[in-house]
């Protein structure tokens, strides 16, 4: 939607920012403290590339491809070219994030005490919210992929997709009270994309749902063919076997819907 530049690469990780993010420093000058400010938010965000440096080396070192990180309006992301092949690993990578912004407030703060220094405690604090922020368990945050991948022991992919997706619904209706409440604008701002993004994630889980199948330690990625079913066409349509049978090598249709992709075998 909006334009993209690159700014170079950090541990072999394309760096882009994108013309939203400074659209965020103009509105800051002008709003928020000139160029005090943009200060902030310069920190803001070289926080935000390393909370998102710590997703991309994680999913790296799981198998994950990792496009590049993207510094935007609403903060950055660790674009990733395919999903994790299984909870624990979504897990994993949604925790790294936080981890290193945890690790980073937790230096600022001490050295910033340490050493009687405003700025270093700032950048504490900066990494402190960003963690807190973060794990609020409403996707697409981190807090949300933990949950989901929690809700997959139980439930199948999409099914705990929507639950987490009414989870931050309920989230996204909280900032719109509180920021109404303590005159907070910036999470008024927040929420209709927090919920706009939580039903593309709806989405999504429904167009790569066959691709997964679910156990009691959550899911995993298929392996091998896709499904393949065979019968005969007739006056209401596809008629299938009442199971699947072996692949063969006659004509071959693939059907693509909102729950994913059949293979239809004909005879």
């Amino acid at each position: 939607m909006f334009k993209r530049w690159r700014l170079g690469t950090l541990l072999g990780f394309p760096v882009e920012v994108n013309l939203s993010f400074l659209l965020l420093l103009g509105v800051v000058f002008l709003w928020l403290g000139g160029l005090a400010g943009l200060f902030v938010v310069g920190l803001s965000f070289g926080s935000v590339l390393l909370h998102e440096l710590g997703h991309a080396v994680v999913a790296r070192q799981l198998g994950v491809p990792i496009a590049g990180i993207e510094l935007h309006f609403f903060g950055g992301a660790a674009k990733m070219i395919d999903l994790p092949k299984k909870a624990s690993h979504e897990i994993m990578i949604a925790l790294a994030g936080p981890a290193v912004s945890l690790m980073l407030a937790g230096a600022g703060l001490g050295l910033g005490a340490l050493l009687h220094s405003p700025i270093i405690g700032m950048i504490g604090w900066i990494n402190a919210i960003i963690a807190g922020f973060n794990l609020i368990p409403a996707l697409p945050m981190d807090g949300g992929r933990v949950l989901r991948a929690l809700l997959t022991r139980k439930y199948d992919f999409v099914r705990a997709t929507d639950i987490s997706v009414k989870v931050a619904t309920v989230v996204a209706g909280g900032f719109v009270a509180a920021g109404l409440f303590f005159g907070m604008t910036q999470l008024v701002i927040l929420a209709p994309f927090l919920w706009l993004m939580g039903q593309q994630e709806r989405l999504l889980a429904r167009q790569i749902a066959h691709r997964f199948a679910y156990d009691q330690g959550g899911y995993v990625e298929r392996r091998g063919e896709p499904e393949v079913m065979r019968g005969r066409w007739g006056a209401g349509g596809f008629q299938p076997q009442a199971q699947p049978a072996a692949r063969r090598g006659g004509q071959r249709l693939v059907i693509r819907d909102a729950r994913g992709m059949w293979i239809v075998e004909m005879d």
